[in-house]
């Protein structure tokens, strides 16, 4: 469980990244930057959050916006998890929404910046529970997984296409 004002407890990305995982926990979209300022860590805790859902091959992207200011996309694949980490069908069927965890960490010092969580819609839980069981019983290697980041990242240049593209881009809300 990520603390805001601690020390991040995994290995930072060498580069800025925005990550974004399900794992037994739940989902999570974790933000790397160097540098960060005040405004930019008051931004992300207090302005409008907006996800989406994008499936490409085998991979899922979720594309995100916060406010007017910020916005990117995350790529990823469950099977690429340990196995221990792994979503289960338990955690994929619960309530029928999911409460995520949004996670800014400064790259530069690794200290967590903001922790906030955000329920996201049924309707978006289930596209997302769709894509994970996909996912699950459609295994793929670490190469693999590169090569379909790539042609995503081929597709979709500028995340404004890749917002549009998605079926589901909709305001999460605060918890």
């Amino acid at each position: 469980m990520l603390e805001a004002g601690k020390q991040y407890p995994g290995t930072l990305p060498v580069e800025d990244a925005a990550v974004f995982e399900f794992s037994k926990e739940g989902p999570e979209l974790r933000l790397f930057f160097s540098g960060i300022s005040d405004d930019v860590a008051r931004h992300v805790s207090e302005s409008e959050v907006r996800l989406g859902l994008l499936r490409s091959g085998d991979i899922a992207v979720v594309p995100w916006q916060i406010g007017d200011r910020m916005s990117g996309d995350a790529q990823f694949h469950v099977f690429l998890y340990p196995p221990e980490t792994r979503p289960t069908a338990e955690i994929l069927t619960r309530d029928g929404r999911y409460r995520m965890q949004l996670a800014l960490v400064d790259r530069g010092s690794g200290e967590v910046r903001v922790v906030r969580y955000l329920n996201l819609s049924p309707a978006f839980s289930k596209e997302l529970t769709e894509a994970i069981a996909y996912q699950l019983g459609n295994h793929i290697g670490r190469e693999e997984y590169d090569a379909q980041v790539s042609q995503y990242q081929t597709r979709y240049a500028d995340v404004r296409d890749a917002i549009a593209a998605a079926p589901v881009f909709e305001k999460a809300e605060p918890v």
